[in-house]
């Protein structure tokens, strides 16, 4: 009982570090791509005056994907990377994204709703429901707060606030391609809506 308890209340360095470490040994990191894309996330902090240190890392995960660990660092996928080349702006409105959830607390709400969840396996329905509950409401509704924040973290540091819709409008077309992956093509209702809420709050005039 006390161990999961602690795992689910330890220190966000603490879990950042085990999920990190577990990350780097199946995905291996790419220094140089890491290098290169730190001066846009060290941009977006600076302009905005957020004072958590924060790092990205990218790292050779076969799926295109970026995810904000519990602490200060944004992981984000070579593939991601790739899909985002000679598109700056909107390889910033990604990072934003993670940016925001670490900023606003969501990341380490996530981390300690999954270890609830996992300490809760020995009675897997109530695991499972804790964490379809988080997914369907929080998590969902933590993903809007993040694009919001994320154009405004844009637009305060000089990067094109639209880009946020043109990257998810790509993002949906190559989900929907026949190379496209299953996972995105399982949300991507959730990336028309995300599109919605940005055209309703007028990337253009933040």
């Amino acid at each position: 009982m006390m161990k999961w308890l602690w795992e689910l209340f330890d220190d966000p360095k603490i879990i950042e570090a085990k999920l990190l470490k577990q990350l780097l040994h199946e995905s291996p990191e790419l220094p140089d791509w890491s290098s290169a894309v730190q001066p846009v996330l060290t941009r977006l902090l600076t302009s905005n005056q957020i004072q958590r240190p924060m790092f990205s890392r990218v790292l050779t995960i076969p799926v295109l994907n970026a995810l904000a660990l519990p602490h200060s660092t944004i992981v984000l996928a070579e593939s991601l990377v790739e899909f985002c080349r000679d598109e700056r702006d909107q390889l910033a409105f990604v990072l934003a994204h993670e940016a925001a959830h670490i900023h606003l607390g969501h990341a380490k709400e996530r981390s300690r709703a999954n270890a609830l969840a996992t300490a809760l396996r020995v009675n897997p329905l109530i695991g499972i429901g804790i964490r379809m509950l988080f997914d369907r409401a929080f998590s969902r509704e933590q993903e809007f707060e993040a694009d919001r924040v994320a154009v405004t973290l844009c637009a305060r540091a000089g990067y094109a606030p639209q880009a946020a819709i043109a990257f998810l409008t790509r993002l949906g077309v190559f989900a929907s391609s026949p190379g496209g992956l299953g996972q995105l093509m399982s949300t991507h209702p959730l990336l028309q809506e995300r599109i919605a809420q940005l055209r309703a709050i007028d990337c253009m005039s933040v």
